[in-house]
């Protein structure tokens, strides 16, 4: 697929703004699926409590592009990098992008559980591995069909 470079992966953490609505997370979702495509990113959006977590996979030039360009993006404050880092393989690699968003739902409170302090979706307080471990395994129940 993209294999001639190397692979890169960026994981960070944002705060929505008060007014967001589940259009502008459509919103997100369909200009991230159609502008990752063309350039090789897949990753995942998890959005709960106010708070978005996300995960860039690609080469280390198309992120830095595509994350300078969510920086700009009014939807969201506070962005703060948790990882970057090279990697061997993509683990969000059938998805250009995908975005979950956290209710209540049991499966999902206890992965929060599991990876942080809280039942709280807090992902600012998450390390980069605890980070990766969660959206690795949001992932694995989103494609059980337990859908978050």
């Amino acid at each position: 697929m993209y294999t001639s470079m190397a692979l890169y992966r960026l994981i960070y953490v944002s705060q929505s703004v008060s007014n967001l609505e589940y259009s502008d997370l459509v919103d997100i979702l369909e200009k991230s699926e159609r502008n990752n495509k063309v350039v090789g990113i897949t990753g995942m959006l998890s959005f709960g409590d106010s708070m978005f977590l996300q995960v860039l996979e690609g080469s280390r030039r198309t992120i830095s592009q595509t994350y300078n360009r969510i920086l700009l993006d009014k939807r969201h404050v506070n962005a703060e990098l948790i990882d970057f880092s090279e990697i061997e393989h993509r683990d969000f690699g059938a998805w250009s992008m995908k975005v979950v968003q956290i209710d209540n739902q049991m499966g999902v409170r206890d992965l929060i559980l599991k990876h942080s302090h809280s039942s709280t979706f807090s992902p600012i307080s998450m390390t980069g591995n605890q980070s990766l471990s969660f959206l690795r395994e949001l992932t694995d129940l989103y494609q059980k069909g337990n859908r978050a």
